[in-house]
């Protein structure tokens, strides 16, 4: 048993959480049965109280307890993994995603995602994916351009998203025969006579001509950074916290992704019967390249090349909810900063489930 004396602000879960105790009524159980009766307490610490803390022993005989009565904060996984069966991601996602300088919005964009799971072929689980439901501020563009690229990516969807058992994505491609496209394009064409449409509509039928091409542009995208993530391959260390793991998010819009530096914690419910399981995502950027040297479109990340001057100074940090009782997603609320030389640029993303097949 230690004696403590509590600091301003501090509170039972603070205190918990630096001693890996993993339920604060506990620690106050403690220290009612510890102390003299004028010492006991019901509500929360008080600055300069005087408090008895168990001892390392102590606290895990107090964790067997708690466990065994079901009464702990936090849901650890089985060796520091959590087991996600990732057949749970089929389903439909609205995501929200509000660019901001200086907290000041300066565009909303909107849109919905569809993920169907086709099968489990060979050990890797196989996706349709779509998109659709544009919006920007809020509102259905209906201007020429945006309603012919709106027809043009119809035409493309459903792609197919290859899985492995532990999240990664594989591979991207393409659902439909070349030719099909092209006649389906050729038809659109009816409808946009002038020569910047045709152009446009070509270029698409090169795209759809090279996998590469394809694989590139739609794995390249924030809502697979956050879907398919080493976020899911990531154990726990110490405690609550994830080991260290990088990873790149293409936070900046026509952009190569960001290099990132992560760290994971586990968080503790808000009640022992909470029916959610969160954890926090915090990401600083070690990419050496700038800003510009990041819109070039054969810029790569290289560990062995030197910094660029003034490399991008920017963070991230996301919070990912999940049902407890199947681990499926339920929800990301993520933010990026990049701190420029005149202003802060923000870019939140909301990304959330609106069927729930699970």
């Amino acid at each position: 048993m230690i004696t403590y004396y509590t600091q301003s602000g501090e509170s039972l879960a603070d205190l918990c959480n630096e001693m890996q105790l993993e339920n604060p009524e506990y620690l106050r159980e403690y220290h009612n049965q510890n102390c003299l009766l004028s010492e006991r307490f019901e509500g929360d610490l008080a600055q300069g109280m005087k408090l008895y803390i168990p001892s390392t022993s102590e606290i895990l005989k107090l964790n067997k307890k708690i466990r065994d009565n079901n009464q702990s904060f936090y849901d650890f996984p089985a060796k520091g993994k959590f087991p996600f069966d990732f057949k749970f991601w089929e389903g439909t996602y609205q995501i929200t995603q509000t660019t901001c300088s200086d907290d000041i919005i300066l565009s909303k964009y909107e849109n919905k995602v569809r993920l169907d799971l086709e099968g489990i072929k060979n050990g890797y689980y196989h996706f349709l994916f779509s998109a659709f439901d544009f919006r920007k501020n809020e509102d259905i563009s209906d201007s020429k351009l945006d309603t012919l690229a709106k027809m043009c990516i119809e035409v493309i969807y459903p792609i197919r998203y290859i899985i492995d058992r532990d999240g990664k994505l594989i591979d991207i491609a393409l659902t439909k025969k070349t030719e099909d496209m092209f006649s389906e394009m050729n038809f659109i064409k009816n409808f946009f006579p002038d020569q910047y449409s045709s152009d446009y509509i070509e270029k698409m039928k090169d795209i759809v001509e090279s996998s590469e091409i394809i694989s590139q542009k739609f794995k390249n995208t924030l809502f697979n950074s956050f879907m398919f993530g080493e976020f899911y391959r990531t154990q726990l260390g110490n405690w609550v916290t994830s080991n260290v793991y990088y990873d790149f998010y293409p936070w900046i819009f026509d952009a190569q992704p960001i290099r990132f530096e992560f760290q994971n914690i586990l968080l503790s419910k808000d009640i022992v019967d909470d029916e959610r399981v969160k954890i926090q995502q915090k990401g600083s950027s070690i990419d050496s390249r700038n800003l510009e040297g990041l819109h070039f479109i054969d810029s790569r990340f290289n560990e062995k090349t030197d910094i660029e001057k003034k490399p991008i100074d920017c963070e991230h940090f996301a919070e990912y909810i999940f049902n407890r009782e199947n681990l499926s997603l339920y929800k990301i609320e993520a933010g990026f900063q990049y701190f420029g030389h005149e202003n802060i640029r923000r870019e939140d993303i909301l990304l959330e489930r609106i069927t729930d097949n699970y």
